[in-house]
């Protein structure tokens, strides 16, 4: 395989290089940014969520006219999978360019030139590999848990305030005392998490590839960035 030809493909395992070898990743995908890794990334991304929602809806058990019925079994099952596909989709593209722009804003307020913003753009996008992590480690913590059983429900997901408690109690009753499901609300807490810690520290190793700056410089505008990115997260409520 030719120089050229192996560039054409690095794309394929850059995301998992950016996992098991970040240092050596982000300096190769400098010199061979690619936007087609960023669709990959977002297609395993959406792989690794329908398999967390399976393993999820697998769990619940509500009763239709009295007879028991799995979710993950019934006719409502296809429509709340796309729904939640489509939404996961345009989350993964708006948190992307969302951080992506904030720490390039913050690095050039910071009088960092380095490359071109695409370039940039596209390192910060090979980062999100680790959300295919995410996905992945919450459908096997997920798929471990015992069923639901929701005898006073007749349709899922809840749309009332107090189905919406009846879930939440059945969740706490059954799952809160498991070690499993306890580690899956640590992985997935709210705003700041094991993932954006991560993703700080991957943050960090990005801004120093790109602009060849101390490790000191590129911590402080990392930093910077995240602290801007969380009170935006919570002003703009998401």
């Amino acid at each position: 395989m030719t120089e050229k030809e192996r560039s054409n493909t690095a794309f394929y395992v850059f995301p998992f290089k950016v996992i098991l070898s970040p240092f050596k990743a982000f300096i190769e995908i400098a010199q061979h940014p690619d936007v087609k890794g960023i669709a990959l990334i977002a297609a395993l991304t959406l792989f690794a969520t329908t398999g967390f929602y399976y393993a999820y809806s697998a769990k619940l058990v509500y009763y239709s006219n009295g007879t028991p019925t799995r979710f993950l079994s019934s006719n409502l099952f296809p429509g709340f999978i796309t729904s939640i596909l489509a939404q996961e989709a345009l989350s993964f593209i708006f948190s992307w360019l969302f951080y992506a722009g904030i720490l390039f804003l913050i690095m050039r307020a910071f009088g960092q030139k380095g490359g071109s913003w695409r370039q940039f753009f596209i390192l910060i996008g090979y980062a999100l590999s680790i959300v295919i992590v995410q996905s992945g480690v919450n459908a096997l913590l997920v798929a471990t848990l015992p069923e639901l059983h929701f005898s006073t429900l007749n349709s899922w997901p809840p749309s009332t305030p107090d189905e919406i408690a009846i879930v939440n109690t059945g969740i706490q009753e059954t799952w809160g005392p498991l070690l499993a499901f306890q580690a899956f609300t640590f992985f997935n807490f709210p705003l700041v998490n094991i993932i954006d810690l991560w993703l700080l520290l991957l943050s960090v190793i990005i801004v120093k590839t790109f602009n060849e700056i101390p490790w000191s410089t590129a911590t402080m505008i990392t930093i910077t960035a995240f602290i801007l990115r969380f009170f935006l997260k919570i002003f703009l409520g998401f």
